[in-house]
């Protein structure tokens, strides 16, 4: 027993540290496939995220396409009538026979006339009349 015990309490010592160790390989193998697979699906999920990005903001663009069509159909059909077509072409300018077309340009170094001076009705200097009593320095 003496040589023959010593060797089965050995392989028992050796055979508990055995599964102990092959589990530790197993859960680190385990971790590094799960973090290899994450990493491999990162770039195809990045990918679809970016796709779904890009489908959602063409998605505004095609409304704001058809918003702006529906605009233009409507003025279309405007322009089509009497109305419409006479205002347009009013507004580049043409005008029918018969008609004068006036052009109003506006002064550039002239003020606004005042309601008063409109009316035709004299305004009162308050500084710098001569009619004024004070001397210039108690101004």
């Amino acid at each position: 027993m003496g040589l023959g015990g010593r060797r089965s309490s050995f392989t028992q010592r050796k055979s508990r540290r055995g599964p102990r160790v092959g589990r530790r390989l197993l859960v680190a193998l385990a971790g590094l496939v799960l973090l290899v697979g994450l990493v491999k699906l990162y770039g195809p999920l990045a990918a679809a995220r970016r796709k779904q990005e890009e489908l959602t903001r063409l998605g505004l663009e095609k409304a704001t396409l058809a918003a702006e069509q529906e605009r233009l159909q409507s003025y279309k059909r405007h322009l089509a009538s009497e109305a419409g077509l006479e205002g347009a072409a009013r507004r580049e300018g043409y005008v029918r026979d018969g008609e004068r077309r006036l052009v109003f340009i506006p002064r550039a170094n002239r003020e606004p006339a005042s309601p008063t001076r409109a009316a035709g009705m004299r305004t009162r200097a308050v500084q710098g009349s001569p009619k004024s009593k004070r001397p210039a320095a108690a101004r």
